[in-house]
C-alpha cells in the first residue's frame, strides 16, 4: 500500500473519530497542541502565527467553538428504576465536590485578515463574538438547600465563593509579532477593543453567611454587598442597533512567546484576556441592603412545591430589603495562561506537554495535558493527547488540521472516551475553514509548529554575516541557501590580483613572470 493511501485512510479515520465523539468533548488543550497550524491558535498564544504569507477567515465558517464544563451529569440527577426514571437529589449531592463550577463559553469568528512581511514581521486584524458564563458554588450550600438547614446544625456556611457571571461581548483587535533571530524567539501581542453587549454578574465583594441554631432550627443570615448587576438584556431586544454600537466598552491585551531553545526543545508561553468592560448603558442593579435576619428554615425535599416553598420562606423575607438603581459598574475578563514544552523527536514528530490555568472570580482553575503531534507532508497535522481538566478525570483528546491548496479545515475535541450521552459532564468542539496563501522562508518558521527537528538551528547565527570579506545583512534562509541583501557590482581591483593567471587565446593560461632581480 503506497503512502498516499495510508495518508488518506489515516485522515478519514481521524475525521470519523472526531465527528462521532464531538458530543462529549471538553476543552482546548488538544487544539493548543496543534502549535501554529491554524490562525485560531493565536487566540491561545499570539506568537503562534501559522506558516504562510496571507491569512483570511470569513464570518462563522472560519471558526466556531463551543465549550461546557460541569461537575455532575444527567445520570447523577435522573436515576432509572425498573418502571420509570426519577429525580434523585441525594444522588446529585453525592456527585459534587467541595467547590464546584458550571462553565459555558462560545466563540464565533466574524473575520480575520493577517499577513507576514518579507522581513518576517506579522500583522493581523480579527473580530470575534464571545460568550462566557460561570456559576461557582459550594457543596455545603446545595446540601442545605436539598436536605434542609437541619443538616448543618451549628455550622456557619460561607457563601463568599458563590459567584455568578455571564457576559456576551464582541472583540475587535490587531496583532503584531516579530522574531529575534539571535535567540530564535518569537514575541507577539494582540490589542483588543471590547464591545459589551449583555452581562449579569454578582458583585466581586459580595458576601453571605448562614448558620442554623441547633435548638429551634432558626436560620441566621448575614448579607454584605449583595448585588446582582445586569446590563443590555432589555436594550438588545428594544434596539437592534445596540448590539452593533453602544456605550459599554472596554479593552484587553494578549501576550505570547515561542522560544526554540535548540534543535530538540521548544518552550511556548502566553497570557490572554487581560482586560475589562465598563457597563454604562442599559444597566440595572438589584441590591439587598446589608442586613442580618432570622427565619424558620428552608426545606426543599418536595420538588413539586419548590416554587411556592421558596416564595413563602425566602422571597417574602427579602422583598422589603430590595433596592434597584442604574449605577455603572465594571467587570473583568477571565485571564488564561498557558505554558507548553515540546520535544522534537528524530521521527519528525513532537512530544508536547501543556499546563494551563483560568482565573475566574478569584479562583484558579488548572488543566494539564500531554500528547504526541505529527505531520504528514504539507496536507495533514494531528495531535493525540491525554488531558486532566478542572473537575474531570483523565481522558483522551485529538485535533487535526487538513490543508488542500489555499484552504484549511480543522477539527478539535477532547474527552473522547465517553460514548454514553447521559454521562457526559463536559462539551468542547472546534471547527473551522481558513484560507492560507504563500510559504514563508524557513528561517522564520516557528518550531512549536510541526517538524521543527527537520532543520538544524545555528545557535550562533545573527542578523548579519560575512560575505567575500564584507559584513552583510541576512534576510532569511531557504533550504541550503542564505538570502542576503542585494550587493553592488564588484570593482576589478577587488577580485584581480597580480598572482592570478592571465587568460590567453586558445584557453591557455600563463603565469606572470616573476620579478627580475636588479
Amino acid at each position: 500500500m503506497n503512502s498516499k493511501k495510508i495518508t488518506f485512510k489515516l485522515l478519514m479515520g481521524c475525521l470519523v473519530l472526531l465527528i462521532s465523539t464531538a458530543g462529549s468533548a471538553q476543552t482546548s488543550l488538544s487544539f493548543h497542541h496543534l502549535g501554529n497550524a491554524t490562525f485560531q491558535n493565536t487566540n491561545l498564544n499570539p506568537a503562534l502565527m501559522p506558516e504562510g504569507k496571507f491569512f483570511l477567515g470569513l464570518p462563522v465558517i472560519s471558526g466556531v467553538h463551543l465549550n461546557f464544563n460541569n461537575k455532575f451529569d444527567y445520570s447523577d440527577v435522573v436515576v432509572k428504576s425498573e418502571s420509570e426514571s426519577q429525580i434523585s437529589l441525594n444522588s446529585f449531592l453525592g456527585s459534587l465536590q467541595q467547590n464546584n463550577m458550571t462553565h459555558v463559553s462560545s466563540t464565533i469568528s466574524l473575520l480575520h485578515v493577517g499577513f507576514r512581511t518579507p522581513s518576517g514581521l506579522t500583522f493581523s486584524f480579527f473580530a470575534n463574538d464571545r460568550i462566557e458564563a460561570d456559576f461557582l458554588y459550594k457543596k455545603k450550600m446545595m446540601q442545605m438547600v436539598i436536605e434542609g438547614n437541619g443538616s448543618v446544625l451549628n455550622e456557619t456556611i460561607d457563601l463568599s465563593k458563590t459567584k455568578v457571571s455571564a457576559t456576551y461581548f464582541r472583540e475587535l483587535g490587531i496583532s503584531a509579532g516579530a522574531t529575534i533571530p539571535r535567540l530564535d524567539m518569537t514575541l507577539a501581542a494582540r490589542l483588543k477593543y471590547i464591545q459589551g453587549i449583555a452581562n449579569a454578574s454578582t458583585s466581586r465583594d459580595a458576601n453571605a453567611t448562614f448558620r442554623t441554631d441547633d435548638i429551634d432550627y432558626s436560620l441566621q443570615l448575614e448579607l454584605q454587598n449583595a448585588t446582582l448587576n445586569t446590563a443590555g438584556f432589555d436594550a438588545v431586544q428594544e434596539n437592534p442597533a445596540y448590539a452593533i454600537a453602544n456605550s459599554n466598552v472596554g479593552g484587553a491585551l494578549d501576550l505570547g512567546m515561542n522560544w526554540n531553545m535548540n534543535r530538540y526543545y521548544t518552550i511556548s508561553a502566553s497570557i490572554v484576556d487581560l482586560g475589562m468592560i465598563s457597563w454604562k448603558e442599559g444597566v440595572k442593579n438589584h441590591h439587598l441592603r446589608d442586613t442580618s435576619m432570622v427565619y424558620g428554615g428552608l426545606d426543599l425535599k418536595d420538588p413539586e412545591n419548590l416554587e411556592q416553598t421558596i416564595k413563602d420562606t425566602l422571597i417574602n423575607k427579602l422583598k422589603n430589603r430590595r433596592e434597584k438603581n442604574q449605577d455603572p459598574y465594571t467587570t473583568f475578563l477571565n485571564p488564561k495562561a498557558y505554558v507548553s514544552w515540546a520535544y522534537h523527536t528524530p521521527t519528525a514528530g513532537d512530544l508536547v506537554a501543556t499546563a494551563g490555568t483560568r482565573y475566574v472570580r478569584g479562583q484558579m482553575k488548572f488543566m494539564f495535558g500531554a500528547g504526541y503531534r505529527h505531520k504528514i507532508g504539507k496536507a495533514f497535522i494531528g495531535s493525540v493527547n491525554v488531558t486532566k481538566l478542572p473537575q474531570q478525570f483523565l481522558n483522551l483528546g485529538a485535533a487535526i488540521a487538513v490543508n488542500g491548496g489555499p484552504t484549511q479545515l480543522y477539527l478539535a475535541a477532547d474527552q473522547l472516551v465517553n460514548f454514553d450521552a447521559t454521562k457526559f459532564k463536559s462539551f468542547d468542539f472546534r471547527i473551522g475553514l481558513n484560507i492560507q496563501i504563500g510559504k514563508k522562508v524557513e528561517e522564520m518558521e516557528s518550531s512549536f509548529a510541526v517538524g521543527a527537528n527537520k532543520r538544524k538551528r545555528d545557535r550562533s547565527r545573527s542578523s548579519s554575516q560575512s560575505f567575500l570579506g564584507n559584513k552583510v545583512r541576512v534576510k532569511g534562509k531557504e533550504g541550503i541557501y542564505t538570502i542576503i541583501t542585494k550587493q553592488g557590482r564588484r570593482k576589478r581591483k577587488d577580485f584581480l590580483r597580480k598572482s592570478d593567471p592571465i587568460p590567453k587565446e586558445g584557453n591557455e593560461f600563463r603565469m606572470p613572470s616573476p620579478p627580475q632581480d636588479k
